[in-house]
């Protein structure tokens, strides 16, 4: 059973403004979102809409990062520790292995893309970036939190 499909797949009903009232209606069962792989040039995608879905597509344990209102990038949380190839560089981090580029709604639950977030976050990730493992290495961080109880 597969987590998605490629663009060629994906049916052309999305207008430049997301439809909120279906948003707030129901959850949607497939979301059409970036694929960005290592070494690639983004994609269109629809990826299920479920946790087991989203684990198998970015390969483990997800994790949900916000890039912007309303954005967020969906990624496998261990990447860097499992010695996933270097997909991007985002500010001062590094993304390793692939991840989607999502919108998200006042809920936090995860929506599809407009047409004006695909073509813009497609040419934000366009260019694929050559990044060595000593720079992923470098890049992996770890935080320690402690809770008064």
């Amino acid at each position: 059973m597969g987590f998605g499909r490629y663009k060629k797949d994906v049916p052309p009903f999305f207008d430049s403004e997301r439809k909120k009232e279906e948003c707030e209606m129901k959850k949607e069962n497939e979301i059409r979102v970036l694929m960005v792989e290592p070494h690639e040039h983004p994609k269109e995608f629809l990826l299920e809409n479920t946790l087991q879905a989203m684990q198998e597509a970015v390969g483990g344990l997800i994790d949900i990062v916000g890039l912007e209102d309303n954005i967020c990038i969906l990624l496998n949380d261990e990447g860097k520790l499992l010695g996933m190839e270097g997909s991007r560089r985002i500010g001062d981090d590094i993304i390793a292995g692939t991840f989607y580029v999502c919108g998200s709604n006042e809920e936090g639950e995860l929506v599809s893309l407009t047409d004006v977030e695909m073509e813009r976050y497609s040419e934000m990730f366009w260019e694929p970036e050559e990044i060595s493992q000593e720079e992923i290495e470098k890049a992996t961080r770890f935080e320690v939190m402690f809770f008064d109880l």
